[in-house]
């Protein structure tokens, strides 16, 4: 698939073959931090490493950069995370979607912010984890996918309220106000076949729930 692979340093534990398959099948690859050293393990050596390296064990600068990476460094003291400056590298660099992926954590702030900068990576950037996917639904970029009956969809508007369009699911909407992380648009369920979500005045996250053996990548 035509995409830009954004990894960072917080996969899913126990899930190692679905990051490899994604690895495996992304055309460029950006690390952040720690990041780089463990896609390497997974047998991908990124295109673009980029970060503080406050979380990377010592010498990984060195032995990312004999592998052929380039490195970029940032200061330890700086007011953007590491994984928003190797989106940024990413979208400077290749002119295709960004997907994020081992990117969200148990730490509420880390996962929030990262939903920041996935809705600030531009229209058709997803993000990839073994039990979910999210798509960025916009103004300009409604998301339409093919899913099964009973699959599980919830549509989270980030930023500002706006008013969404659900079409093949149980509960359907009909630009309908959604305020921002609203329970409105939880635990819906897909009707089976075509399945739609568009936005006005604003930006959303449609998540969809994955079934244990795979993901939608």
């Amino acid at each position: 698939m035509n995409r830009t692979l954004v990894v960072g340093a917080a996969p899913a534990p126990g899930h190692e073959p679905f990051y490899r398959q994604l690895l495996a099948d992304s055309p460029h690859v950006v690390a952040a931090d720690a990041a780089g050293e463990w896609c390497v393990a997974l047998g991908r050596v990124p295109d673009l490493v980029v970060g503080d390296f406050d979380g990377s064990a010592a010498g990984a600068v060195e032995r990312l950069r004999a592998l052929g990476c380039v490195v970029e460094t940032h200061p330890a003291a700086k007011d953007r995370t590491d994984l928003e400056l190797a989106v940024d590298r990413a979208v400077a660099s290749w002119d295709s979607p960004i997907a994020l992926t081992a990117s969200f954590t148990s730490r509420i702030d880390h996962t929030l912010a990262a939903f920041g900068t996935l809705m600030r990576a531009g229209a058709g950037a997803t993000a990839n984890e073994p039990s979910w996917t999210a798509y960025v639904c916009q103004d300009s970029h409604a998301v339409a996918l093919d899913l099964d009956a009973g699959v599980t969809v919830s549509v989270l508007a980030l930023g500002t309220e706006c008013a969404v369009t659900i079409e093949g699911a149980r509960w359907p909407l009909h630009s309908a106000p959604l305020p921002p992380l609203s329970g409105l648009g939880i635990s819906n369920s897909a009707s089976g076949g075509p399945f739609r979500v568009s936005v006005t005045n604003g930006f959303a996250a449609v998540i969809v729930e994955e079934v244990e053996s795979g993901g939608l990548y």
